[in-house]
């Protein structure tokens, strides 16, 4: 078993330079009145510790919006070898652990995405204890517990954290002759308030639906009614991709220079909710209406991957309920009206 530590509060400024010495620290920041977002911090006053979501998940640190994969000059053709920086990404609650693990296993699997690969070995993973509010479901997900992914995990218990690690990296440096003086080892009293908070958490959960058959649901209300009245509603705007922490869908683009000897091609990030997604040679849609391609992103989300991987690919964190304008993303409301289909009828509305 590995050793557990305390950190006091008061020390956590001197923690986070122990971070910031092997390597840049990103971590949540408040960029508005209700949003945050990971980006670089120097200073402990920086982080936004009450963040629950971040507008887009810690996977943009490994999966780019936009990234180039090859290069092409007068008929050659390189593939496109960024060094990475080595990053510590703080503040990821269980449910973003949770996506990355997902996107681990999808961008790890043979043949693996080397860009993804290289990005996610130059970095370290520091978790953060949170209190779910009206829209975390991660409960229903199984994803509300820190079980693993990272390297160190931080449970907030008062008047200090909490430390666990996870990994030969995480171990070490909390091992380090540079922790002496700022952490301690945890002793009973610690262990009890850790063991109180994770009961509180697990009473503190508002919504939330039985998971247990969510793949025979899925396939037996395939036709249900509440898809078109969602469907007709959706805008297509595909708000709810981009900040999912497992979307992975993405476009090739070529963009060549004025002269066409060189150019580039780019990977961008793409959404199965946009019209074109699913467009084929010869003009053909095999999802050309709202209601397709959103029946297609739950069953994506809720079932799709249980035969190939054995796992659900949402991890309740409410990042799409929150961003959708038209309120058709509330996993929680759709599955609950779905697994009570009789009910069905006249109660979509809750939506």
């Amino acid at each position: 078993m590995q050793p557990v530590y305390f950190l006091p509060k008061e020390n956590f400024p001197a923690f986070l330079e122990a971070l910031k010495g092997l390597g840049r620290v990103y971590a949540p920041v408040k960029v508005s009145k209700q949003s945050y977002s990971f980006k670089a911090v120097e200073k402990a006053s920086e982080i936004a510790f009450e963040a629950l979501r971040t507008i887009l998940p810690p996977k943009k640190f490994f999966y780019p919006p936009s990234e180039t994969l090859i290069s092409y000059d007068d008929g050659r053709i390189l593939e496109y070898q960024e060094v990475p920086e080595f990053k510590v990404i703080f503040g990821v609650h269980p449910c973003d652990l949770a996506g990355l693990g997902i996107m681990d296993t999808i961008f790890e699997d043979g043949p693996a995405d080397s860009h993804y690969v290289r990005r996610r070995r130059m970095s370290m993973l520091v978790g953060l204890s949170c209190m779910p509010d009206k829209h975390c479901f991660c409960q229903s997900m199984g994803t509300d517990c820190p079980e693993k992914g990272y390297d160190i995990f931080l449970t907030d218990i008062e008047d200090g954290y909490f430390l666990q690690s996870q990994s030969t990296m995480g171990s070490a440096f909390l091992d380090g002759s540079g922790m002496n003086g700022i952490l301690e080892r945890a002793r009973e009293a610690h262990k009890d308030r850790y063991k109180e908070f994770w009961i509180r958490r697990k009473d503190a959960f508002s919504i939330g639906f039985a998971p247990d058959n969510l793949r025979a649901t899925m396939d037996m209300e395939w036709d249900n009614p509440v898809w078109d009245e969602l469907g007709n509603r959706c805008l297509s705007c595909g708000n709810c991709t981009p900040v999912c922490p497992t979307c992975y869908c993405f476009d090739l683009v070529d963009v060549a220079s004025l002269s066409g000897d060189s150019g580039e091609r780019r990977r961008e990030w793409d959404s199965c909710q946009f019209t074109g997604f699913a467009q084929v040679a010869g003009d053909f849609n095999f999802r050309p209406g709202p209601v397709d391609r959103l029946k297609f992103w739950y069953r994506h989300k809720l079932h799709g991957f249980d035969d190939a991987y054995g796992f659900k690919t949402c991890v309740g964190c409410g990042r799409c309920t929150v961003s959708c304008p038209s309120g058709i993303d509330d996993i929680v409301a759709v599955v609950n009206i779905l697994q009570n289909s009789k009910k069905a009828e006249g109660k979509s509305d809750a939506t």
